[in-house]
């Protein structure tokens, strides 16, 4: 596998923000499209009783469409954190680079999480890369608004970064 796209949704904006789904998209950077491995889990709120919800961000889901909302807080089919991100790890693992839109937000939360449960990083640091600062290369990059479902925003990043990296040409990473 080439590399992953990480994408979560919480109801909080810190380290310890209790996470509401989990989504992962493979994918080539230099194809268009993705590769047929992905991830998504709508994840126990339960499970996280020593996690922090922040009203501030609970007041701006509740601006979100109606669809959004039950993606997000919808009861059914939700998994215990441990298990959504013992999932995720074996994803993680298959991938040499793990991309995110921002350095400081899904992959902290992650980390956090992780660390949380005393489980090992299924990455390595360096392996860590942010989306956001490769569009920010790409002034009239046309941004469709993200969905804030974890999974269909994977992708709208990953669309994203494919189009930034062939507008700049770039046709290695490192």
């Amino acid at each position: 596998m080439k590399a992953l796209m990480i994408d979560i949704e919480t109801v909080g904006t810190g380290p310890s923000a209790c996470i509401l789904t989990i989504a992962a998209q493979a994918f080539d950077e230099f194809a268009t499209g993705y590769l047929p491995q992905d991830y998504y889990a709508r994840v126990d709120i339960d499970s996280q009783p020593d996690r922090d919800v922040d009203d501030s961000t609970l007041e701006w889901w509740s601006t979100q469409p109606a669809e959004a909302q039950a993606e997000a807080f919808g009861e059914e089919g939700r998994i215990p954190l441990k298990q959504a991100l013992e999932e995720l790890s074996k994803l993680i693992f298959h991938s040499n680079l793990i991309w995110a839109n921002g350095p400081t937000f899904d992959m902290n939360i992650l980390e956090h999480a992780y660390k949380s449960y005393g489980m090992q990083l299924p990455w390595q640091f360096w392996k860590v890369r942010d989306a956001r600062t490769v569009y920010s290369l790409y002034p009239d990059l046309p941004k469709p608004t993200a969905s804030h479902h974890a999974l269909e925003d994977c992708k709208r990043q990953i669309d994203l970064l494919q189009q930034t990296l062939k507008h700049l040409g770039v046709k290695e990473l490192r």
